[in-house]
């Protein structure tokens, strides 16, 4: 397919930490590599509102359906939902009411039947009915009850109808009371104590799916009910860990990976005008030792080792896969298992054996371990094989070669617990690796900022937990989204910045604003290969605050998802408290400053009022850098403002203040502190080296007076009197004595002016 065709599929799936949906999510992905087409994962949680309210711990995982109403405004061409599982609880009508949110994309129904839909589910009839048929007709069970989960999921309800159709073909008797309905997970103790309760003669137990039948297993064997003997279980799904129980769990097959392999497929087939009658994906019975009841192999015959190499090579594939271990013995270490086993058997059988016949063996040995992975899960069973394989060797082999073959087996435990231990300290090592970027991911939490670029750098942190590809969407404002509240439509983003890999980028703040749609093809996508995009959601109790979007290196991601969304989420949170709190301080400190400057100045004249002038005139002697500093104080009054108020009004009177006010302004300059000390007085404070000596000032001061009187064409003359004096300041306490000792230099300068003026209208 060309890159310009390359579609853009979505899959919606419940939770990623439910082994069916990481199955099914698992399917999609790698169908979508192999068919060339970008997939988005949304990985939300279910629709029922009793599953958020019966517990306080999942009070807000509602949340996580916030990413279907995403997928719902992405305009992807094709919308792949997991219905059955989203919506187990709900009936048909809330199904399909559910789907109608989707109604602007095409949809494919997975695990639920919903007219005017294309679906795709399990042949749940067959399978179900191959499991009754088997234990009534193979191992006589004769009361056979049902786990039957939800009976308003269509594949609950589908099951329970397979269940009652076996009783009646094998003539089983069917009681009410045989049908439990339950939760679709292991929470299920109270309901199988009530099953095992009301019918004491129950001797096998179909459950809705293997989730169920762990938590069957659980009461059975608190009541010493002996699994497979007492009573048979039997589960449905076949999920990985079933065969890993003790005993291991006989159940119907419902591979979810193929599942979601084909609902890809057909969701290509449909985008490319290709007919696809697909619906349903075959079950099939599996059975185990839940239902057979037989003990385990622990020690295998040396019979065990009889036949040809290919012979030999498939027991022990066989044997490896009956375990259920995660490590099942592919082709290629069955086909080398088969030529160590022709080795042995030419080298410590048919010949004599020396020292280059065991090296070379244990050569292979050594390959073998090296394309066997998960030994620890695979070790009591390969201890079986290494005693029971020691047993045949020993009788068969000639006496001379005895001590190479004891060799060989103490090689190969020792090569056994080298692996053990490797395998261990790997694991170690992991979860040390995952604290340490915990601890990381808590530090970026810790040391946030409202700085889009610095936080942008909590990307890089994905890279190292296998997100290659990352791009982090916030809403403008937090979003508050209520359970079963209405989300929000035509959302807009800020698109904040993207990494790639240990790279991040910032987004200048012109280009950051984006639609939802954008989201999911904006340009800094490299469009020339197929992406795979995990949809991460972010939220902090009611507050929606934005998406992420990463594209995982590996299928591995998925184990990372809740993770991120809860570290990513509480910086989200973080960058958006700290930005309001940056603007609630701005508008705080411009409150502040007109507040400060209301108290400070003086209305009239609009210069510094006495508690004014004392504070700056403080805060300029007490720096540092002018310790020692000489000052010119000066003390200033009107000499006739009580004249002019009484011969020409208080607005006259205003006036000579407020222009008496600019002349000293003007005099003493912009370095000087000025104030009206009261009616009409004003104090000055500046530093010498700023405005020169006393007698140049007081000259100054005149030439200016005189200026304004022959300017302002008054009917009165603005006269001042100015005390001066210089002074070196070493604390803030000296303002008030110098104030004292400029206002004396005033007062002594009004005298003179008295005593002059007396004495020139007496000679007059």
């Amino acid at each position: 397919m060309e890159d310009k065709e390359r579609y853009n599929v979505g899959i919606i799936t419940a939770s990623i930490k439910d082994p069916f949906s990481r199955r099914l999510a698992h399917g999609a992905m790698t169908a979508a590599e192999k068919l060339n087409v970008n997939l988005f994962v949304f990985p939300g949680k279910y629709l029922d509102d009793s599953i958020y309210t019966s517990n306080p711990e999942n009070t807000y995982e509602y949340q996580y359906n916030s990413l279907f109403h995403y997928a719902a405004q992405a305009k992807l061409d094709y919308l792949i939902v997991a219905t059955g599982t989203i919506a187990y609880s709900y009936d048909y009508i809330q199904k399909k009411n559910f789907l109608s949110m989707f109604r602007d994309t095409p949809v494919l129904s997975v695990a639920a039947v919903i007219d005017g839909y294309d679906c795709l589910s399990f042949d749940n009839m067959s399978g179900v009915i191959h499991a009754v048929n088997y234990l009534a007709r193979e191992q006589g069970r004769k009361h056979i009850g049902i786990m039957a989960g939800n009976l308003n999921n269509s594949d609950c309800e589908e099951r329970y109808e397979a269940y009652r159709y076996a009783l009646k073909k094998n003539n089983l008797e069917y009681k009410d009371s045989y049908c439990m309905p339950c939760a679709l997970n292991d929470h299920v103790t109270k309901e199988t104590e009530q099953l095992i309760l009301l019918n004491p003669e129950i001797d096998a137990i179909i459950c809705v799916n293997d989730n169920v039948a762990l938590g069957v297993y659980e009461v059975l064997h608190k009541h010493n009910k002996h699994i497979g003997n007492d009573i048979a279980v039997v589960g449905f799904d076949d999920l990985s860990f079933s065969n890993r129980l003790e005993p291991p769990l006989a159940s119907v097959k419902a591979d979810a990976f193929k599942l979601g392999e084909v609902a890809v497929e057909k969701a290509l087939n449909y985008l490319t005008g290709n007919r696809d009658n697909r619906h349903y994906i075959e079950t099939e019975f599996i059975p185990r030792q839940s239902a057979y009841g037989q003990e385990e192999i622990h020690h295998l015959s040396v019979n065990f080792f009889d036949g040809s190499k290919e012979e030999i090579a498939d027991s022990i594939t066989a044997f490896f896969h009956k375990s259920g271990a995660d490590a099942e013995l592919n082709e290629d270490v069955r086909e080398y298992t088969s030529e160590l086993i022709k080795s042995i058997g030419y080298r410590f059988i048919l010949s004599k054996t020396d020292e280059d016949d065991l090296k070379y063996v244990i050569n292979m040995v050594d390959i073998l371990f090296t394309k066997i992975t998960g030994v620890v899960s695979t070790m009591t069973r390969m201890q079986d094989i290494i005693d029971s394989g020691y047993t045949r060797l020993a009788e068969a082999a000639p006496p001379e070669n005895l001590p190479y073959i004891r060799r060989l087996y103490n090689y190969f435990y020792k090569r056994l617990a080298l692996d053990i231990a490797s395998e261990y300290r790997m694991l170690e090592e992991k979860q040390e690796l995952r604290l340490h970027y915990d601890y990381l991911f808590i530090r970026d939490t810790l040391t946030v900022s409202q700085n889009y670029h610095e936080n942008c750098e909590m990307l890089r942190r994905l890279s190292v937990i296998g997100a290659c590809t990352s791009f982090l969407y916030l809403f403008k404002k937090p979003v508050i989204y209520h359970n079963k509240g209405e989300f929000p439509k035509d959302i807009e983003f800020d698109f904040v910045g993207y990494a790639y890999g240990n790279d991040t980028f910032t987004l200048p703040t012109d280009e950051q604003s984006i639609t939802l749609p954008e989201a999911f093809c904006n340009r800094h996508l490299n469009a020339n290969r197929r992406h795979t995009m995990i949809a991460v959601d972010l939220f902090s109790a009611e507050f929606q605050y934005g998406i992420i979007l990463c594209e995982p290196e590996t299928f591995a991601f998925l184990d990372e998802i809740e993770l991120v969304t809860y570290r990513i989420s509480s910086i989200a949170k973080m960058m958006y408290i700290l930005r309001e709190q940056e603007k609630i301080l701005l508008e705080l400190n411009a409150k502040s400053t007109v507040l400060e400057s209301s108290i400070k100045d003086d209305e009239l004249t609009k210069v510094l009022n006495r508690w004014g002038f004392y504070e700056e005139a403080t805060k300029m002697v007490k720096k540092r850098e002018n310790a020692g500093v000489t000052y010119i104080i000066g003390y200033a009054d009107t000499d006739n403002l009580r004249k002019i108020n009484e011969k020409y009004g208080r607005e006259e009177g205003d006036y000579a203040l407020k222009a008496l006010a600019v002349c000293l302004k003007a005099l003493f300059g912009s370095d000087a502190v000025f104030g009206r000390m009261n009616s009409d007085e004003f104090a000055v404070i500046v530093p010498k080296d700023k405005i020169g000596e006393i007698a140049d000032i007081q000259r100054k001061c005149n030439d200016i007076i005189m200026k304004l009187n022959s300017d302002s064409g008054k009917p009165y003359l603005i006269t001042v009197s100015l005390g001066l004096v210089e002074e070196k300041c070493t604390d803030s306490y000296d303002i008030n004595n110098f104030i004292d000792k400029a206002s004396e230099k005033l007062y002594d300068s009004i005298s003179t002016k008295k005593i002059v003026n007396e004495t020139r209208r007496r000679t007059n």
